[in-house]
């Protein structure tokens, strides 16, 4: 069987937004440390997600809900560190 050099499966970003999204948002709830990796992997996850879904939405390719997950999850894990942050800064 060859390759004929096109993709049938969801976009690599997709995937890899998924996966930095779940990572982001493990490690969100890791006290201080937590905050310093899980905001960059949320803002790649974010930004991969989002690329991704809308490139699988734009040809036809299965997987735009991995990037919207994925997306989301970064999402959440960038709320979760501002959150952190902000109770930080008003304690006492």
């Amino acid at each position: 069987m060859q390759d004929d050099g096109t993709r049938h499966g969801a976009p690599r970003s997709c995937e890899w937004a998924l996966a930095l999204g779940i990572a982001a948002l493990a490690c969100a709830v890791v006290p201080v440390v937590g905050d310093w990796v899980s905001a960059p992997l949320g803002v790649a996850a974010l930004g991969l997600g989002s690329f991704g879904s809308h490139v699988a939405d734009r040809d036809g390719l299965p997987g735009m809900w991995h990037g919207l997950v994925g997306a989301l999850l970064g999402l959440a894990a960038l709320a979760a560190v501002l959150f952190s942050v902000a109770i930080g800064a008003l304690g006492p």
